[in-house]
């Protein structure tokens, strides 16, 4: 997958039409005396421009603006290119304040159409061979013996553990020993949920319902995000019979990149992340992750629907408030004041809680991920380019600070409850079930 297939898809998706004549807003009358007003079509816009260093920036373009675009172009000086480095521009129409809540309903639906029209606790499948398949009447209550739950992260849905485990012979052979009929597990199930208009804990409680009624003793398997929904369903619902829970890359105690003050340059690393990889993966002639495009389209679709409340592009200061206005995100933030996680620990005694996770260092001789990791990361001893841009400021896998994987509030997980998989210049947050140590760490666990 190139890195133009993977921002033309996302602008094949968001890209609305612009507005009939008869629909499109008349502008002002002072704005129509104004020197140099230029009407526009409706659509608001966000551009992905890439820089002297390959890097990638996301930048807000409302409706209209005046003749020659000199307050876009103020805003592609700010982050040092120009409109000829142009990736991708993607249209919409301009959202109002209110609508956000309801654009990230929509745009959970676009990353996951599985969600469409379900109610929350309809969000539990099973695999019956082929696919993720929606539990019949009764089917739960029926399971004895263990149940295996797999619950994905940000961006994503269940779809991405049988792409992922299909990536490699180690990983198609131990998702077939798990699916096996007669095998350890009576069933292997997973929790289809939105990511980015609810919180953690309200997709824990969908999932504690949907639970209701199952005897069966429950291990899960959580990536990402899908860490913190299963630590909130242990912490809501401790009378589920769950006999373990492992958590692969999980932002435990929150990440750098849904801190209030750099949710704008998440959004531009992100997008660089996915750009880089895909352009890794070309070069060496390897198929992308299959985690990458739903990244790229769920990194788009956020900047469609908060291009104009962060400014993108621009260098004022963010507010708390603007990473508030993402459920999904503001649970995540890396902050002393994070509410939820102040919440959510301790976790109750019973289960047996485990971890794995590590640091990604590309080889400096990968320009692509190289440049990009300089950036964003502030190590001791490290070169630092751009002050701006850091994001991290200690080992992290691209997404997720690595110190944030195994931390339980005040608790740290230790060996054997954590498996600390190092630096690494080849496994990064997107393609964890694609490492060799991974599989079989989960091996060893899920038997």
């Amino acid at each position: 997958m190139s890195s133009h297939t993977l921002w033309a898809e996302a602008r094949e998706l968001f890209t609305a039409p612009a507005a009939a004549p008869a629909e499109t807003a008349r502008p002002s009358l002072q704005q129509r005396r104004r020197r140099g007003f230029e009407a526009g079509d409706g659509r608001a816009a966000v551009r992905l421009l890439r820089d002297d260093d390959g890097l990638l920036h996301w930048v807000y373009e409302p409706p209209a603006a005046p003749r020659g675009g000199g307050a876009t172009r103020r805003s592609w000086r700010a982050v040092g290119v120009d409109a000829n480095d142009t990736v991708e521009r993607i249209a919409f129409p301009e959202l109002g304040r209110n609508a956000v809540t309801d654009a990230l309903q929509k745009l959970d639906v676009r990353l996951n159409p599985t969600l469409a029209g379900l109610r929350p606790t309809d969000g539990l499948r099973r695999w019956d061979g082929a696919q993720w398949a929606p539990l019949a009447a009764g089917e739960l209550a029926a399971l004895q013996g263990r149940v295996l739950v797999l619950v994905h992260g940000t961006f994503s849905q269940s779809a991405m553990y049988a792409k992922e485990f299909a990536a490699t012979a180690d990983g198609q052979a131990l998702f077939e020993r798990l699916t096996r009929a007669g095998g350890a597990y009576a069933a292997v199930l997973a929790f289809d949920h939105p990511t980015l208009s609810v919180a953690p804990w309200l997709n824990a409680l969908a999932l504690s319902d949907a639970l209701a009624g199952c005897a069966a003793e429950l291990d899960f398997v959580g990536h990402s995000r899908g860490g913190l929904v299963i630590s909130w369903l242990l912490r809501l619902a401790p009378a589920l019979p769950v006999r373990q829970a492992l958590f692969v890359g999980s932002p435990l105690a929150g990440t750098s990149l849904a801190a209030p003050d750099k949710l704008r340059q998440a959004l531009d690393l992100l997008a660089s992340f996915a750009d880089a990889v895909a352009e890794t993966a070309l070069q060496a002639g390897k198929a992308a992750p299959p985690g990458l495009q739903p990244l790229a389209l769920g990194v788009s679709g956020l900047a469609c629907v908060l291009g104009k409340v962060l400014a993108l592009g621009a260098r004022t200061p963010l507010a708390d408030a603007a990473v508030g206005l993402v459920p999904g995100l503001l649970a995540q933030g890396r902050v002393a004041n994070n509410l939820e996680l102040a919440q959510l620990y301790p976790l109750p005694g019973g289960a047996d809680v485990r971890a794995i996770g590590g640091s990604f260092m590309p080889a400096e001789v990968n320009q692509p991920l190289w440049k990009l990791w300089q950036r964003v990361t502030n190590l001791k001893g490290q070169a630092m380019y751009y002050g701006a841009d850091l994001i991290f400021d200690q080992p992290n896998d691209l997404v997720v600070d690595s110190a944030s994987m195994n931390r339980l509030g005040d608790a740290t997980l230790a060996a054997p409850q954590w498996e600390d998989l190092g630096v690494s210049a080849e496994t990064h947050h997107t393609n964890y079930f694609q490492d060799l140590r991974v599989l079989t760490w989960l091996d060893r666990r899920l038997r």
